[in-house]
């Protein structure tokens, strides 16, 4: 029975740890994602756009990559947040395509 125990105690905490770093890659991955997004929408509008107005889409960037991403991925990213290694590229791509197409996500 102690196994067991073990085992579901080690198992409880894989997954609480996993959910900590996929709030990590979050937190950091929005924050560079509104520099970014600003920066790429720089006279967009006639008005100076701010981090604030890339808030929505960028939780939702960053949730489907921490979703969509492996562990392997996810440690990569909390140790180096501003990577961009390529299998972010594509998750980011695929990301763009599932927020742009969220009925959520305002203009």
């Amino acid at each position: 029975m102690s196994i067991f125990r073990s085992f579901v105690l080690f198992g409880f905490v894989l997954i609480t740890s996993n959910q900590s770093f996929a709030q990590a890659i979050s937190k950091d991955y929005q924050k560079n994602c509104a520099r970014e997004q600003v920066a790429e929408h720089q006279g967009i509008k006639g008005k100076t756009l701010t981090e604030e107005d890339f808030t929505a889409y960028c939780a939702c960037q960053a949730d489907f990559i921490s979703k969509n991403a492996s562990n392997r991925q996810v440690n990569e990213l909390v140790m180096n947040p501003k990577a961009k290694p390529e299998w972010l590229k594509t998750l980011e791509s695929k990301a763009i395509k599932a927020c742009i197409a969220d009925p959520k996500m305002s203009t």
